[in-house]
Protein backbone atom coordinates (compact mmCIF):
# COMPACT_ATOMS: atom_id res chain seq x y z
CA UNK A 1 0.00 0.00 0.00
CA UNK A 2 1.07 3.65 -0.81
CA UNK A 3 0.33 6.34 1.41
CA UNK A 4 0.34 9.82 -0.11
CA UNK A 5 3.04 12.27 0.53
CA UNK A 6 2.25 15.77 1.19
CA UNK A 7 4.31 17.21 -1.72
CA UNK A 8 3.64 14.42 -4.86
CA UNK A 9 0.76 15.96 -6.42
CA UNK A 10 -0.53 18.86 -8.22
CA UNK A 11 -3.54 21.04 -9.28
CA UNK A 12 -4.20 21.10 -13.08
CA UNK A 13 -7.24 23.53 -14.54
CA UNK A 14 -8.47 23.98 -17.75
CA UNK A 15 -11.57 26.23 -19.27
CA UNK A 16 -14.64 23.84 -20.61
CA UNK A 17 -16.34 24.93 -23.80
CA UNK A 18 -19.41 25.12 -21.87
CA UNK A 19 -21.23 23.69 -18.96
CA UNK A 20 -21.40 20.40 -18.75
CA UNK A 21 -18.63 19.59 -20.70
CA UNK A 22 -15.89 18.55 -19.19
CA UNK A 23 -12.68 19.53 -20.14
CA UNK A 24 -9.59 16.79 -20.24
CA UNK A 25 -6.72 16.10 -22.90
CA UNK A 26 -3.86 18.75 -24.01
CA UNK A 27 -4.00 22.26 -23.30
CA UNK A 28 -4.27 22.05 -19.35
CA UNK A 29 -2.22 24.46 -17.13
CA UNK A 30 -0.45 23.74 -14.04
CA UNK A 31 -1.63 25.94 -10.90
CA UNK A 32 1.04 25.80 -8.29
CA UNK A 33 -0.07 26.06 -4.77
CA UNK A 34 1.35 26.30 -1.88
CA UNK A 35 -1.86 25.25 0.50
CA UNK A 36 -5.28 25.54 0.88
CA UNK A 37 -7.60 23.24 1.74
CA UNK A 38 -8.20 22.41 -2.10
CA UNK A 39 -11.47 20.55 -3.42
CA UNK A 40 -13.91 19.32 -1.13
CA UNK A 41 -17.28 17.49 -1.94
CA UNK A 42 -19.89 18.14 0.71
CA UNK A 43 -23.68 16.58 0.93
CA UNK A 44 -26.13 17.82 2.98
CA UNK A 45 -27.52 15.47 5.43
CA UNK A 46 -31.57 15.12 6.02
CA UNK A 47 -32.12 13.71 9.58
CA UNK A 48 -35.26 12.03 10.17
CA UNK A 49 -38.02 13.55 12.50
CA UNK A 50 -39.72 10.48 12.90
CA UNK A 51 -40.06 9.85 16.45
CA UNK A 52 -39.24 5.89 17.74
CA UNK A 53 -40.71 4.29 21.34
CA UNK A 54 -36.86 3.55 21.98
CA UNK A 55 -35.59 6.83 22.43
CA UNK A 56 -33.72 6.81 19.26
CA UNK A 57 -33.12 7.92 16.14
CA UNK A 58 -33.64 6.80 12.75
CA UNK A 59 -30.69 6.94 10.33
CA UNK A 60 -30.77 9.94 7.86
CA UNK A 61 -30.75 10.23 4.04
CA UNK A 62 -27.93 12.16 2.05
CA UNK A 63 -29.47 15.36 0.31
CA UNK A 64 -27.57 17.58 -2.25
CA UNK A 65 -23.87 17.60 -3.21
CA UNK A 66 -21.91 20.73 -3.53
CA UNK A 67 -18.55 20.86 -4.17
CA UNK A 68 -15.86 24.07 -3.78
CA UNK A 69 -12.04 24.62 -3.37
CA UNK A 70 -9.71 27.12 -2.33
CA UNK A 71 -5.98 26.88 -3.32
CA UNK A 72 -3.59 29.66 -1.46
CA UNK A 73 -0.53 30.84 -4.25
CA UNK A 74 1.96 33.12 -5.32
CA UNK A 75 1.44 35.55 -7.75
CA UNK A 76 3.67 35.22 -10.96
CA UNK A 77 3.69 36.61 -14.55
CA UNK A 78 1.46 34.04 -16.97
CA UNK A 79 0.92 31.67 -13.61
CA UNK A 80 -2.78 32.10 -13.21
CA UNK A 81 -4.03 34.57 -16.47
CA UNK A 82 -7.06 32.05 -17.14
CA UNK A 83 -8.40 32.51 -13.73
CA UNK A 84 -7.82 36.21 -13.32
CA UNK A 85 -9.83 36.44 -16.57
CA UNK A 86 -12.55 33.83 -14.95
CA UNK A 87 -12.75 36.28 -12.19
CA UNK A 88 -13.23 39.52 -14.08
CA UNK A 89 -15.93 37.89 -16.32
CA UNK A 90 -14.43 39.55 -18.84
CA UNK A 91 -11.48 39.31 -21.69
CA UNK A 92 -7.80 40.22 -21.53
CA UNK A 93 -7.28 43.04 -24.22
CA UNK A 94 -5.05 42.29 -27.21
CA UNK A 95 -1.04 42.70 -26.34
CA UNK A 96 1.28 44.92 -26.61
CA UNK A 97 -1.30 48.58 -27.81
CA UNK A 98 1.32 50.71 -29.55
CA UNK A 99 1.04 54.15 -30.60
CA UNK A 100 3.57 56.45 -32.70
CA UNK A 101 4.21 59.47 -34.30
CA UNK A 102 1.63 58.21 -37.12
CA UNK A 103 -1.36 59.07 -34.49
CA UNK A 104 0.32 61.86 -32.31
CA UNK A 105 2.54 63.61 -34.30
CA UNK A 106 5.26 64.44 -32.52
CA UNK A 107 5.53 64.38 -27.94
CA UNK A 108 7.84 66.81 -25.57
CA UNK A 109 8.45 65.31 -21.82
CA UNK A 110 7.87 67.45 -19.12
CA UNK A 111 8.67 66.25 -15.06
CA UNK A 112 5.98 63.93 -15.05
CA UNK A 113 4.34 64.15 -18.62
CA UNK A 114 4.45 63.41 -22.28
CA UNK A 115 2.32 65.80 -24.47
CA UNK A 116 1.24 65.30 -27.99
CA UNK A 117 1.15 67.97 -30.65
CA UNK A 118 -1.69 66.09 -32.22
CA UNK A 119 -4.50 63.16 -31.89
CA UNK A 120 -6.10 61.98 -28.69
CA UNK A 121 -4.10 59.40 -25.96
CA UNK A 122 -7.60 58.43 -25.35
CA UNK A 123 -8.82 57.51 -28.54
CA UNK A 124 -6.22 55.81 -29.35
CA UNK A 125 -7.12 53.22 -26.40
CA UNK A 126 -4.87 54.71 -23.07
CA UNK A 127 -6.70 54.85 -19.82
CA UNK A 128 -5.96 56.19 -16.34
CA UNK A 129 -4.37 52.62 -14.33
CA UNK A 130 -2.54 51.87 -17.51
CA UNK A 131 1.10 50.95 -17.31
CA UNK A 132 3.27 52.62 -20.37
CA UNK A 133 6.71 52.00 -21.69
CA UNK A 134 8.21 54.85 -24.01
CA UNK A 135 11.04 53.79 -27.07
CA UNK A 136 12.59 56.26 -29.21
CA UNK A 137 12.55 59.46 -27.13
CA UNK A 138 16.10 61.74 -27.02
CA UNK A 139 16.91 60.91 -23.81
CA UNK A 140 18.02 57.60 -22.59
CA UNK A 141 16.34 57.34 -19.02
CA UNK A 142 13.08 58.37 -20.55
CA UNK A 143 13.06 54.98 -22.64
CA UNK A 144 12.46 51.31 -21.33
CA UNK A 145 10.78 51.96 -18.22
CA UNK A 146 7.59 51.04 -16.76
CA UNK A 147 5.46 54.43 -16.55
CA UNK A 148 1.84 54.67 -14.54
CA UNK A 149 -0.43 56.67 -15.76
CA UNK A 150 -1.76 58.80 -12.95
CA UNK A 151 -3.73 61.51 -15.28
CA UNK A 152 -5.02 61.61 -19.00
CA UNK A 153 -6.27 63.87 -21.20
CA UNK A 154 -6.45 63.62 -25.39
CA UNK A 155 -2.80 65.27 -25.46
CA UNK A 156 -1.14 64.65 -21.99
CA UNK A 157 -0.10 61.75 -19.87
CA UNK A 158 0.70 62.61 -16.67
CA UNK A 159 3.20 59.52 -14.78
CA UNK A 160 4.03 58.95 -11.78
CA UNK A 161 7.51 58.23 -12.44
CA UNK A 162 10.33 61.80 -12.68
CA UNK A 163 10.98 62.47 -16.51
CA UNK A 164 14.02 64.16 -18.40
CA UNK A 165 12.38 67.08 -19.51
CA UNK A 166 12.94 67.94 -23.32
CA UNK A 167 10.66 70.63 -25.06
CA UNK A 168 12.28 69.37 -28.38
CA UNK A 169 9.46 67.90 -30.70
CA UNK A 170 10.43 64.45 -30.90
CA UNK A 171 8.96 61.95 -33.98
CA UNK A 172 10.70 59.07 -33.51
CA UNK A 173 9.32 58.10 -30.36
CA UNK A 174 6.60 54.76 -29.71
CA UNK A 175 4.41 54.78 -26.25
CA UNK A 176 3.50 51.38 -25.49
CA UNK A 177 1.00 49.50 -23.17
CA UNK A 178 2.63 46.12 -22.75
CA UNK A 179 0.59 43.18 -22.17
CA UNK A 180 -2.66 42.65 -21.40
CA UNK A 181 -5.16 44.69 -19.73
CA UNK A 182 -8.61 43.02 -18.29
CA UNK A 183 -11.40 45.57 -16.56
CA UNK A 184 -14.88 44.16 -15.63
CA UNK A 185 -17.26 43.21 -17.60
CA UNK A 186 -19.68 45.49 -19.65
CA UNK A 187 -23.59 44.99 -18.81
CA UNK A 188 -24.82 42.20 -21.08
CA UNK A 189 -21.56 40.84 -21.83
CA UNK A 190 -20.05 39.43 -18.99
CA UNK A 191 -17.98 36.28 -19.63
CA UNK A 192 -19.41 33.13 -18.05
CA UNK A 193 -16.54 30.29 -17.62
CA UNK A 194 -16.31 26.95 -16.47
CA UNK A 195 -13.48 24.84 -15.63
CA UNK A 196 -12.77 21.52 -14.79
CA UNK A 197 -10.12 21.32 -12.02
CA UNK A 198 -7.94 18.35 -11.12
CA UNK A 199 -5.95 17.56 -8.24
CA UNK A 200 -3.88 14.53 -8.91
CA UNK A 201 -1.56 12.27 -6.50
CA UNK A 202 1.11 10.22 -7.60
CA UNK A 203 1.76 7.91 -4.88
CA UNK A 204 -1.66 7.24 -5.71
CA UNK A 205 -1.92 6.88 -9.12
CA UNK A 206 -5.20 8.68 -8.64
CA UNK A 207 -7.03 12.09 -9.88
CA UNK A 208 -10.10 13.99 -8.10
CA UNK A 209 -12.24 15.28 -11.35
CA UNK A 210 -14.40 18.55 -10.32
CA UNK A 211 -16.24 19.59 -13.75
CA UNK A 212 -18.59 22.68 -13.82
CA UNK A 213 -16.14 24.79 -11.43
CA UNK A 214 -16.73 28.68 -11.41
CA UNK A 215 -13.62 30.87 -9.68
CA UNK A 216 -15.71 32.89 -7.40
CA UNK A 217 -12.91 34.49 -5.05
CA UNK A 218 -8.96 36.25 -4.94
CA UNK A 219 -7.42 37.65 -2.40
CA UNK A 220 -3.64 39.29 -2.39
CA UNK A 221 -1.69 39.79 0.35
CA UNK A 222 1.89 41.33 1.14
CA UNK A 223 4.15 42.34 3.62
CA UNK A 224 7.31 43.05 4.11
CA UNK A 225 9.93 40.52 3.27
CA UNK A 226 7.40 38.59 2.07
CA UNK A 227 6.51 37.27 -1.67
CA UNK A 228 2.91 38.17 -3.33
CA UNK A 229 0.87 35.83 -1.82
CA UNK A 230 -2.35 35.33 -3.55
CA UNK A 231 -5.92 32.85 -2.47
CA UNK A 232 -7.93 31.62 -5.67
CA UNK A 233 -11.76 30.09 -4.67
CA UNK A 234 -13.67 28.24 -6.57
CA UNK A 235 -17.63 26.80 -6.14
CA UNK A 236 -18.62 23.73 -8.23
CA UNK A 237 -22.32 22.13 -9.38
CA UNK A 238 -21.39 19.32 -6.86
CA UNK A 239 -19.82 16.75 -10.00
CA UNK A 240 -16.96 15.25 -9.07
CA UNK A 241 -15.06 12.11 -10.53
CA UNK A 242 -12.43 9.76 -8.61
CA UNK A 243 -10.19 8.93 -11.43
CA UNK A 244 -7.78 6.12 -10.90
CA UNK A 245 -5.13 3.86 -12.57
CA UNK A 246 -5.03 3.59 -16.53
CA UNK A 247 -7.34 6.85 -15.92
CA UNK A 248 -4.79 8.84 -14.17
CA UNK A 249 -3.77 11.77 -14.85
CA UNK A 250 -6.95 13.14 -16.55
CA UNK A 251 -5.17 16.03 -18.07
CA UNK A 252 -2.22 15.39 -20.55
CA UNK A 253 1.13 17.31 -19.94
CA UNK A 254 -0.45 20.50 -18.58
CA UNK A 255 1.68 23.14 -19.13
CA UNK A 256 4.35 24.07 -16.15
CA UNK A 257 4.64 27.84 -15.87
CA UNK A 258 7.97 28.87 -14.96
CA UNK A 259 8.41 32.73 -13.70
CA UNK A 260 9.44 33.38 -9.83
CA UNK A 261 6.86 34.54 -7.70
CA UNK A 262 7.10 38.67 -7.43
CA UNK A 263 8.21 40.30 -4.16
CA UNK A 264 6.98 43.02 -2.01
CA UNK A 265 10.33 44.14 -2.31
CA UNK A 266 10.29 45.40 -5.35
CA UNK A 267 5.96 46.71 -5.62
CA UNK A 268 5.32 49.96 -5.47
CA UNK A 269 1.79 51.21 -3.95
CA UNK A 270 -0.22 54.09 -4.73
CA UNK A 271 -2.85 55.33 -2.54
CA UNK A 272 -4.32 58.17 -3.68
CA UNK A 273 -1.60 61.34 -5.07
CA UNK A 274 1.18 59.78 -3.93
CA UNK A 275 2.82 56.16 -3.45
CA UNK A 276 3.51 54.80 0.11
CA UNK A 277 6.86 54.05 1.16
CA UNK A 278 5.76 53.35 4.50
CA UNK A 279 3.39 50.25 4.04
CA UNK A 280 4.20 47.28 6.04
CA UNK A 281 1.12 45.24 5.04
CA UNK A 282 -1.35 44.91 2.28
CA UNK A 283 -4.77 42.74 1.34
CA UNK A 284 -7.23 42.83 -1.67
CA UNK A 285 -10.48 40.68 -1.71
CA UNK A 286 -12.89 40.01 -4.49
CA UNK A 287 -15.36 37.76 -3.50
CA UNK A 288 -18.18 37.17 -6.60
CA UNK A 289 -20.71 35.59 -3.56
CA UNK A 290 -21.16 32.61 -5.03
CA UNK A 291 -24.63 30.14 -5.29
CA UNK A 292 -25.32 26.71 -5.88
CA UNK A 293 -29.27 26.53 -4.91
CA UNK A 294 -30.46 23.30 -4.23
CA UNK A 295 -33.22 21.84 -6.63
CA UNK A 296 -35.46 18.45 -5.83
CA UNK A 297 -33.49 16.27 -8.80
CA UNK A 298 -32.43 12.70 -8.67
CA UNK A 299 -28.38 13.55 -9.35
CA UNK A 300 -27.92 15.82 -5.93
CA UNK A 301 -26.25 18.46 -8.01
CA UNK A 302 -26.77 22.06 -8.52
CA UNK A 303 -28.47 23.26 -11.49
CA UNK A 304 -25.51 25.76 -12.14
CA UNK A 305 -23.58 28.04 -10.34
CA UNK A 306 -24.58 31.67 -10.09
CA UNK A 307 -22.46 34.48 -9.28
CA UNK A 308 -23.33 38.11 -7.66
CA UNK A 309 -22.17 41.95 -8.14
CA UNK A 310 -18.55 41.96 -7.90
CA UNK A 311 -17.59 42.93 -3.85
CA UNK A 312 -13.97 43.93 -3.33
CA UNK A 313 -12.46 45.02 0.06
CA UNK A 314 -8.77 45.92 0.99
CA UNK A 315 -6.88 46.65 4.20
CA UNK A 316 -3.76 48.59 4.13
CA UNK A 317 -1.25 49.14 7.53
CA UNK A 318 1.75 51.42 7.31
CA UNK A 319 3.85 53.87 9.64
CA UNK A 320 1.83 56.21 10.95
CA UNK A 321 3.26 59.65 9.54
CA UNK A 322 0.86 62.02 9.71
CA UNK A 323 -3.22 62.26 9.96
CA UNK A 324 -3.98 62.45 6.25
CA UNK A 325 -6.37 59.16 6.47
CA UNK A 326 -8.32 60.33 9.25
CA UNK A 327 -8.98 63.39 6.96
CA UNK A 328 -9.66 61.68 4.25
CA UNK A 329 -11.92 59.34 6.41
CA UNK A 330 -13.81 62.50 7.71
CA UNK A 331 -14.08 63.88 4.69
CA UNK A 332 -15.39 61.04 2.47
CA UNK A 333 -12.34 61.72 0.29
CA UNK A 334 -12.82 59.93 -3.44
CA UNK A 335 -9.02 57.76 -3.20
CA UNK A 336 -7.32 55.22 -5.59
CA UNK A 337 -5.11 52.90 -5.49
CA UNK A 338 -2.42 51.24 -7.63
CA UNK A 339 -0.57 48.56 -6.94
CA UNK A 340 2.83 47.27 -9.30
CA UNK A 341 4.79 44.33 -8.12
CA UNK A 342 7.58 43.68 -10.79
CA UNK A 343 10.08 41.16 -11.29
CA UNK A 344 13.65 41.41 -10.50
CA UNK A 345 15.12 42.10 -13.70
CA UNK A 346 16.47 44.87 -15.71
CA UNK A 347 14.27 47.90 -16.99
CA UNK A 348 11.77 47.28 -18.28
CA UNK A 349 10.69 44.88 -15.61
CA UNK A 350 7.67 42.57 -16.18
CA UNK A 351 5.05 43.40 -13.86
CA UNK A 352 1.91 42.52 -12.32
CA UNK A 353 -0.84 45.66 -12.04
CA UNK A 354 -4.12 46.26 -9.93
CA UNK A 355 -5.77 49.11 -9.76
CA UNK A 356 -8.84 49.76 -7.70
CA UNK A 357 -10.05 53.56 -8.74
CA UNK A 358 -13.17 54.69 -6.72
CA UNK A 359 -13.37 54.14 -3.37
CA UNK A 360 -13.46 56.04 0.07
CA UNK A 361 -12.33 54.58 3.41
CA UNK A 362 -14.44 52.99 6.36
CA UNK A 363 -12.00 52.82 9.25
CA UNK A 364 -8.71 54.41 10.36
CA UNK A 365 -7.11 52.81 13.60
CA UNK A 366 -3.45 54.02 14.99
CA UNK A 367 -1.95 51.65 17.12
CA UNK A 368 -1.61 52.31 20.65
CA UNK A 369 1.09 54.55 22.90
CA UNK A 370 3.83 51.96 24.61
CA UNK A 371 6.94 52.03 26.13
CA UNK A 372 8.64 49.54 23.42
CA UNK A 373 10.75 50.57 21.41
CA UNK A 374 9.40 51.03 17.34
CA UNK A 375 6.81 53.11 15.38
CA UNK A 376 3.45 53.68 15.28
CA UNK A 377 1.14 52.00 12.68
CA UNK A 378 -2.01 53.39 10.94
CA UNK A 379 -4.38 50.64 9.91
CA UNK A 380 -6.75 51.56 7.05
CA UNK A 381 -10.25 49.37 6.58
CA UNK A 382 -12.07 49.69 3.02
CA UNK A 383 -15.28 47.67 3.48
CA UNK A 384 -16.89 46.62 0.02
CA UNK A 385 -19.56 48.84 0.76
CA UNK A 386 -17.56 51.76 0.21
CA UNK A 387 -16.16 50.31 -3.25
CA UNK A 388 -17.57 50.95 -6.53
CA UNK A 389 -17.81 51.47 -10.20
CA UNK A 390 -15.73 54.11 -11.48
CA UNK A 391 -18.47 55.86 -13.83
CA UNK A 392 -16.14 58.92 -15.11
CA UNK A 393 -15.90 57.28 -18.27
CA UNK A 394 -13.34 59.17 -21.05
CA UNK A 395 -9.98 58.75 -19.28
CA UNK A 396 -11.39 56.21 -16.60
CA UNK A 397 -12.48 52.62 -17.63
CA UNK A 398 -15.26 52.13 -16.66
CA UNK A 399 -14.96 48.97 -14.05
CA UNK A 400 -14.81 48.50 -9.99
CA UNK A 401 -11.36 46.83 -10.48
CA UNK A 402 -8.55 46.68 -13.38
CA UNK A 403 -5.69 44.54 -13.97
CA UNK A 404 -2.77 44.36 -16.01
CA UNK A 405 -0.09 41.77 -16.88
CA UNK A 406 3.22 42.05 -18.82
CA UNK A 407 3.35 38.99 -20.70
CA UNK A 408 1.46 38.64 -24.04
CA UNK A 409 -0.10 35.18 -23.63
Amino acid sequence: MSYSENWNGYVAIKEQSAKGAQASGAGGLLLWTSGGQGGQLTKQAIQSQIVRHDAQQLRGRHGSRRTAGTYASEVAIGRADPVLEALMRSAWSTADLAITQADMTSVTTGANTIVAAAGSWITKGLRVGDVIRATGLPDAANNGKNLRIVGLTALTITVAETLVVNAVADTTFSIVRPGRVIINGAAGALARKYFTIEEHEYDLDASEVYTDCRWSRLMLRMSADGLLECEYGWTGTGQLDVVDAAAAPHFTNPTDPTNVSLAASEAVLRLGSGDELDLTSFDFTMDLQPAAPATVNPTGLAPDVFLGTVQASMNLTLLRKDMQALADLSDETVLSLHLLASENETSPADFFSLVVPNFTLGSVAKSALTKAGGARTVTIGVPAELVGKDTRGGAFDLTTVKMQVSNAA
